[in-house]
Formats: C-alpha cells, structure tokens, sequence
C-alpha cells in the first residue's frame, strides 16, 4: 500500500529546522478551550450526516463545503477524536490533530489537522482552503516549535493493523483506504503546517506562505467542479484517477513557494 503523509502539498526541503536540543523547554501545555471543542464536536456531526449547511457555518471560509461533506459520505469515513492540539497565549488560535476512522469506526493511517480561529461570532475551522492572514500563520508556527510531524501526522497502529491483511485480500482493502486516504484532496491540507512548524516563524516564511495559500485556495475555487463531480464517484480506483489531473494542477499552483522558504536560526 502507498504511504501517505501529505499526499499532494509541497514536497519541502528543509526538512526538519532546528532541533529539540534548539527549542525551549517544554512548557506547561494550556488546555484546549471547551468552545473549541465544541466547534470540533459540530463538524464531527457535520461530516458524518454530510450536511454542507452545517459545515459552511463553522468554516473558515464558509463557501463550498457541499465538496467535503460529499466525499466523506462516499468515502465512508468521518472525524474520529482529537489526537493532540494547542492553543495560543492569547486563545485565538489553535491546533488540532485527529484521527479519521472508516464505517466500522477504525482509525485511518493518516491523521487530519485543523486550524481553528477564534472570530466575532465564534470558532471557525479551516475545514476548506483559505487564504490565511500571516498572524494566524505565525502562530500556528510558535505552537508548533519543535513537533516532529511524523509522531502526528500518521497513525503507527492503524499503519501495522493493514499491514497484517492477508496478501490476497489486500487488493481491494488498499485501493478503498488510498482512496479514503486521499479524501484530503476535499478539505484544506493543514499537515503542511507541522512539517514547517517553526519555519513558520520566521517573517519571510509567513509572508511566503500568505502567496501559498491564496494560490491553494485559488486552485480550490477554479477547480471545484471537478473535485465535486470526483467527491461523488463511489469507485476508488476511479476516485484516485479523477483526482490525478487535480492533484498536477495543484502541483503547478503552489510551485516554487518552497524554494523560497528559510530555515530559521536560533541563538
């Protein structure tokens, strides 16, 4: 089976900046406000039900959410429980990463993330892409100083649980948690921000990374259409194949924004 961890988000070569020995000591972690929580609790139901109203109404964004609430249900999975978060100082802006599991409730290889912001009439998740202002992106890359993005973003358990199915089976039970795996070209891909983690910090970056997620949304919005006819297919070899051409166009939408990125130095 293909290993995912960031299926088509930029392929960065910084690779890991910095190191434990460079951060600070860990701090005491604040908890994760209930309200967020609760606003995670809503887009479980959301996605589960596929009710894009529901969903619009906590996005970031707001707008086109009938693309994921369509694929989670033709891909048979939804938000399985929050595996870690963070929260800034201030309790604008926090974290989260989640397991998705399957119909049966079985936690998916890949781990989801999410961005939420705190706004006048509440918490939003960055459930679709967004153009991200470089506050948020600068403190999602604070929280995250020191992460290693592999510990979060795959889920080791559910990776040895497929890997023990019988070879002649496996076929079909790849092609179906690929197809589930790769339901992150419905959503906003928010692993990107713990491979970068604190490269994030750093002021050129945020700026660079501002460009990069306008030319992600701006891929999202041009290509919509397509990726709500793929949401609905319920074939997962053929879901995969829709998504070919989409991904390539992404590829050529965010081209170059990691050639631009610094590594961050610390005193």
């Amino acid at each position: 089976m293909k290993k995912w961890l960031i299926p088509f988000l930029l392929v960065f070569t910084l690779g890991a900046c910095g190191n434990a020995e460079e951060t600070s000591p860990e701090e005491v972690k604040a908890p994760l406000p209930e309200s967020v929580e609760e606003v995670y609790a809503a887009y479980q139901e959301a996605l589960e039900k596929g009710d894009a109203e529901s969903l619009a109404a906590l996005d970031y964004d707001g707008e086109r959410t009938d693309i994921p609430a369509t694929g989670a249900v033709t891909r048979e999975l939804s938000p399985g429980d929050i595996f870690e978060s963070w929260v800034n100082e201030e309790e604008d802006v926090a974290f989260l990463v989640h397991e998705m599991v399957d119909e049966d409730g079985n936690p998916l290889p890949n781990r989801l993330s999410k961005v939420a912001v705190k706004q006048e009439d509440g918490w939003k998740l960055v459930v679709t892409p967004a153009a991200l202002p470089k506050r948020i992106i600068a403190e999602v890359g604070e929280m995250l100083v020191g992460i290693e993005a592999s510990e979060y973003g795959v889920n080791a358990e559910a990776n040895a649980r497929l890997a023990e199915v019988p070879e002649e089976e496996a076929g079909p039970i790849y092609d179906r948690v690929n197809a589930q795996t790769d339901y992150i070209a419905l959503e906003a891909d928010n692993n990107v921000f713990l491979l970068l983690a604190e490269t994030l910090t750093v002021e050129e970056n945020q700026e660079t990374m501002e460009g990069y997620f306008e030319a992600y949304e701006a891929w999202y919005i041009q290509n919509e259409q397509a990726l709500r006819d793929a949401a609905s297919i319920e074939d997962p070899v053929a879901y995969l194949e829709a998504l070919d051409p989409l991904k390539l166009k992404l590829e050529q939408a965010i081209d170059g924004y990691d050639e631009e990125l610094v590594e961050p130095s610390f005193g």
